[in-house]
């Protein structure tokens, strides 16, 4: 066999365990796709059972106290904005303090630098520095602002919470059960939701990855088959010589 021939022959075996692979796998994912799936409507039934069988009496209580867990369930999103802007200021207020270190540093080098022409060396890195401050503190104010921004819209939420806890702290009490519950039924299937989209992902990945193989057999089916028609080609014309000499 040429060398060619053994490069075939090992590409075919790569192939052919990468369709046996990708079978496994999309066999695999497909199975827990489908789980998934069946899960997501057991939960969706689940759903829609508890939310159609509310008692009379307890959907005027859920109605009423509705705004409150709406604002409720928003606060820990409003909350994160904080936390997130705190620490950008931080940060920023971090970089403003380092660029005045660099200003006081390169003042002290000039300062002790008994060089003549040291002033003029020093001077555009001093200005340089200096429009480095002025961003920094630009950046910082910035973050001042939204952070300032963001506790304001935390506190405007404490605020109606309280209020609406106030006016309705009855039905909310009773009403938290329920509110709770459908939290869990949609926590659930947001999860199982996310999940069937990486399964379909890992699904379709495998399924390119067959085609892949599938496309690079044919080729060298091709291939091959182009070579032993060139090959019996040349042995006919070998053979029309031998004849006609």
């Amino acid at each position: 066999m040429t060398e060619e021939g053994d490069d075939q022959l090992v590409s075919i075996r790569k192939q052919l365990e990468n369709l046996n692979d990708a079978t496994d796998d999309i066999n695999s994912y497909e199975m827990k796709l489908e789980a998934v799936k069946k899960q997501f409507c057991e939960t969706q039934l689940m759903f829609n059972k508890e939310i159609s069988g509310i008692p009379k009496k307890l959907a005027k209580q859920i109605s009423k106290s509705r705004p409150y867990f709406d604002l409720k369930s928003r606060e820990p999103e409003i909350r994160k904005c904080v936390q997130q802007a705190a620490a950008l200021f931080e940060r920023q207020k971090t970089s403003v303090e380092m660029a005045r270190e660099q200003v006081q540093i390169l003042h002290n080098s000039l300062n002790n630098n008994q060089e003549l022409d040291a002033e003029k060396q020093y001077v555009e890195v001093i200005e340089q520095q200096l429009d480095l401050v002025k961003e920094a503190e630009e950046e910082c104010l910035k973050a001042e602002k939204m952070h300032a921004a963001r506790v304001r819209d935390l506190l405007q939420i404490e605020v109606a919470l309280s209020k609406l806890l106030q006016e309705h702290g009855s039905s909310i009490k009773k009403a938290r059960p329920y509110y709770e519950r459908k939290e869990v039924l949609t926590r659930t299937m947001n999860s199982q939701l996310e999940l069937m989209s990486i399964l379909e992902h890992e699904v379709q990945e495998r399924k390119d990855s067959y085609s892949d193989s599938m496309r690079v057999l044919e080729q060298i089916s091709e291939q091959i088959h182009q070579e032993r028609a060139s090959q019996s080609s040349l042995a006919q014309s070998s053979d029309a010589e031998s004849d006609s000499s």
